[in-house]
């Protein structure tokens, strides 16, 4: 879905983006939860989470073909960023669970990822063996 139709990719995450913060007004309560998010500490999250999400929607029903596929997907990795911004400001030890966690996927998808290099390093030294195998017999 997203790389066929972002718009429609990008209208389910900022819904989905709404729910995940109405998630935190349910556990704290709903105007605590907005009290929190125009704290001084916050103000500058808060501005870039509500202006992600309105510039997504402005660009998702605004904007099409190519120079909308960048822009919207632009938009939506600004509302994901300050997403995970907000996690790790709320959680207690946000940042230190994220940095476990981190580290654990990285040690199990390491081994992946080698593995990907070797092929993709095995697939480009074929295909130039090819292109400089056919380009140098002669043509008749």
């Amino acid at each position: 879905m997203l790389a066929i139709r972002p718009q429609k990719f990008a209208l389910s995450f900022t819904f989905g983006s709404l729910l995940f913060m109405g998630s935190f007004a349910i556990l704290k309560g709903p105007m605590a939860h907005l009290q929190s998010l125009f704290v001084r500490e916050r103000l500058l999250f808060t501005t870039i989470y509500f202006l992600s999400i309105f510039s997504t929607l402005y660009l998702t029903f605004t904007h099409g073909g190519a120079s909308g596929y960048v822009l919207v997907m632009g938009a939506s990795g600004c509302q994901l960023m300050a997403l995970l911004w907000y996690l790790i400001s709320f959680l207690p030890g946000g940042s230190a669970g994220l940095s476990i966690v981190l580290s654990a996927m990285w040690r199990v998808l390491q081994p992946v990822f080698v593995l990907c290099a070797k092929l993709q390093a095995a697939c480009m030294a074929r295909c130039f063996s090819w292109m400089t195998s056919s380009s140098a017999a002669p043509q008749t």
